[in-house]
């Protein structure tokens, strides 16, 4: 009798119960294996984000009040109070008299991080004899004809002072500003407005500038979450005007 020949063993179509099981679980693993793997990079890319803040805004810190402390004199330009105020003249420019001068007001070659302001900024004269005087800045002008040093970025102007400072040889103009850590920030003040200069999250009751004698301070500045990126930090300033 002649062996029955069969066909060759077709393979149902789709998965079987186990195959569907163990590829749901290796699914599982993959998907708890990514959403771990994105957990830690979103921590560790927040943590990186947080610690390059931190530090941009402790050398913006330590760039204005080494320039602010260093441009003045102790006890007449700046001072901290007991609420931990650094009161100063903030200087913005300067400017040089000029070799001619007009029938009225006082010729000036001019120039600073700004222009000056005469609705908020006064002028510190210093005089032949050597000695600064303070006075107002009622208005300015633009002068073309007067013969002033020809310095590279600086604009001829007609300063109107009052009191008139007659034999200036140069001033410095400035405004009356203050610095101080509160509502978890560092903030500026001109006139009644503290305005932020950083972002919040630093812990005001441990930050502060304090005087060392009269011509330097410390400024100290922690951060009320410590972390791995500049917990807290300190610095000594010295006045060099």
């Amino acid at each position: 009798m002649a062996p029955t020949m069969r066909g060759p063993v077709r393979r149902p179509y789709g998965f079987t119960l186990t195959e569907l099981i163990v590829a749901g679980t290796l699914l599982l693993v993959v998907v708890q294996a990514v959403w771990w793997v994105t957990v830690v990079q979103g921590g560790v890319a927040t943590r990186v984000v947080t610690g390059a803040r931190m530090l941009d805004e402790a050398r913006l810190i330590h760039h204005l009040l080494s320039v602010e402390v260093g441009n003045g004199e102790g006890s007449d330009d700046w001072r901290v109070t007991a609420e931990r105020e650094l009161h100063l003249r903030a200087f913005r420019g300067a400017g040089f008299g000029c070799r001619s001068q007009p029938a009225n007001g006082w010729g000036v070659a001019a120039a600073g991080y700004r222009l000056p302001d005469s609705g908020k900024d006064s002028v510190l004269v210093f005089s032949g004899d050597g000695s600064w005087q303070p006075s107002a800045l009622v208005r300015r002008s633009r002068a073309r004809r007067l013969d002033c040093q020809a310095l590279d970025g600086f604009s001829t102007e007609i300063w109107f002072l009052d009191p008139p400072r007659p034999g200036a040889v140069a001033a410095l103009y400035f405004e009356n500003g203050a610095y101080r850590f509160s509502n978890s920030a560092f903030r500026y003040r001109t006139g009644s407005r503290w305005q932020p200069l950083t972002d919040t999250g630093i812990d005001v009751d441990s930050s502060g500038v304090v005087p060392l004698g009269a011509d330097a301070v410390e400024v100290r500045v922690t951060r009320e979450r410590p972390g791995p990126f500049l917990p807290s930090t300190r610095w000594k300033i010295r006045a060099r005007r």
